[in-house]
C-alpha cells in the first residue's frame, strides 16, 4: 500500500468549515495486518427503493418474472441461476431510473450505466435486485402524479445518501447521476459542489472526533449536514480549481478509507491517525484538547522508552506495546472531565483556514476513482 500526496488545499478548505479531514500520517512502513475483532464492521443496511401509493397494474405478472427484493450489496458469486441482463432490461431500468430522478441521462451516462451493470451483473446481487425492483415499479412511476413522483424521488435520494454514509459504494454510484444534474448542485464550478460531498464531510468530521475521544460523542445529523452544506456553498467560489477536484473525490475516497483501509492498517496506524486528527481539531473543538493531549503523551512515552525501541519494531510489536499501555491510558482517561456530546455545528462559523495538511511529507492514500 503506497502512500501518495494529497493536496494541502483540501485540508485547508475542510478545516475552514470545521472539516479537518487530516488524512496525513507521519511516515511509517507497515504490512497491513488482518482485521482485529475490535474493529469488525457491521454489514451495510439493505438498499431500499421507496414505494408510493398508486393503482396496481391490471395485468398479471408472468410466472417467470423475478420478484424484486430489497437490494443488498453482495459481491460473492451467486449459487443460483442468474437471469440474463438483456438489452430490454437495461433499457427499461435506465429509462425508469431517469424518470424517478427527473434526470435525462446523457449518452455518456447511459454508457456508464451499461458498462457497470454488464461488468457486475453476475456477482453483484444487490445491484441486480435494484434493477429488478426499479422495473417492477414501472406502473407506479408512470401513473404517479407530479407530487407523488417528487415524493418518490425525495425518498429514493434520501435512502441512497444514507446508504452511502453506511459505506455502500453502489448507492454512491446510483445517487451520483442525480447529483450530476445542474439543478441539484449546491454551487456551480469545475466540478460543481454536490450535497454528497458536504454530507460525507459531516460524516468524516464526526468519525474523526469520535475516534479521538474513543467513544461516540458527535453525530452527523441533519443540523450538522445543513450547516456544513451552507458553509461550503458560501465559500465554494473562492476555492481553487484543483482543490475543487480534490473535494469532488472526497465521497469515494472517504468510503474507501473508512470501510477498507482503516481496518486493514494496524492499531499503530489508527492511533497515529487519532493523534494527527486531534492535533488538527483541538484548536477548533475545545472538548478534544485533554484527550488529544493524553494520546500524544502516551505515544511520546512509548517512543522515548529505551527498552521498547519503537522505531525498530514491526507492526505486531507496536500493537503489543500499545495494548500493554492501554490499562494505564484508560486510568488516565477516567480522570478527565466527562464529555457526552459535542455539538460540532456550534463551531462551524468560527473555523480558520489551516495552512497545510501537516508537517510530514508522507500522505495517506485515500483515493478511489468512481467507475
Amino acid at each position: 500500500m503506497k502512500p501518495s500526496s494529497i493536496s494541502p488545499r483540501v485540508f485547508a478548505i475542510l478545516c475552514a468549515t470545521s472539516l479537518t479531514i487530516g488524512m496525513a500520517t507521519p511516515a511509517i512502513t507497515v504490512t497491513p495486518p488482518s482485521k482485529s475483532t475490535s474493529t469488525q464492521k457491521t454489514p451495510p443496511p439493505a438498499k431500499v427503493i421507496p414505494s408510493i401509493k398508486a393503482t396496481p397494474p391490471t395485468t398479471a405478472t408472468p410466472a417467470n418474472t423475478p420478484t424484486p427484493q430489497p437490494a443488498t450489496t453482495n459481491h460473492h458469486l451467486p449459487l443460483v441461476a442468474v437471469p440474463t441482463l438483456t438489452p430490454t432490461t437495461l433499457r427499461n431500468f435506465t429509462n425508469l431510473y431517469g424518470q424517478v430522478l427527473a434526470v435525462k441521462f446523457t449518452p455518456n451516462q447511459q454508457q456508464k450505466i451499461s458498462q457497470r451493470l454488464s461488468r457486475e451483473w453476475m456477482a453483484n446481487l444487490g445491484l441486480r435486485n435494484t434493477v429488478f425492483q426499479t422495473i417492477a415499479m414501472e406502473p407506479q412511476i408512470i401513473n404517479a402524479t407530479p407530487d407523488e413522483r417528487s415524493q418518490l424521488q425525495a425518498k429514493l435520494v434520501g435512502n441512497l445518501r444514507q446508504q452511502v454514509l453506511d459505506g455502500d459504494a453502489d448507492a454512491l454510484w446510483l445517487v451520483s447521476f442525480y447529483d450530476a444534474a445542474p439543478k441539484n448542485w449546491l454551487a456551480p464550478g469545475q466540478p460543481p459542489l454536490t450535497r454528497m460531498t458536504s454530507d460525507i464531510s459531516a460524516d468524516a468530521l464526526c468519525f474523526m472526533v469520535n475516534e479521538v475521544m474513543g467513544k461516540s460523542v458527535a453525530t452527523p445529523d441533519s443540523k450538522l449536514k445543513n450547516s456544513i452544506a451552507a458553509k461550503l456553498t458560501a465559500e465554494y467560489a473562492k476555492i481553487p480549481a484543483n482543490t475543487k477536484q480534490e473535494l469532488s473525490r472526497l465521497p469515494s475516497a472517504w468510503l474507501r478509507f473508512k470501510d477498507t483501509e482503516w481496518f486493514q492498517r494496524g492499531d499503530d496506524f489508527r492511533e497515529q491517525m487519532r493523534i494527527h486528527w486531534g492535533k488538527n481539531l483541538e484548536a477548533y473543538v475545545p472538548e478534544l484538547r485533554e484527550m488529544s493531549k493524553l494520546r500524544r503523551d502516551r505515544f511520546a512515552k512509548l517512543k522515548a522508552d529505551p527498552n521498547i525501541q519503537w522505531d525498530r519494531m514491526n507492526y505486531v510489536q507496536r500493537q503489543a506495546a500499545l495494548q500493554k499501555s492501554e490499562p494505564e491510558f484508560q486510568t488516565s482517561v477516567r480522570t478527565l472531565a466527562q464529555v457526552k456530546t459535542v455539538q460540532l455545528n456550534n463551531y462551524i462559523s468560527t473555523m480558520q483556514v489551516a495552512s497545510s495538511i501537516g508537517n510530514s511529507p508522507t500522505r495517506y492514500s485515500v483515493r478511489l476513482k468512481i467507475k
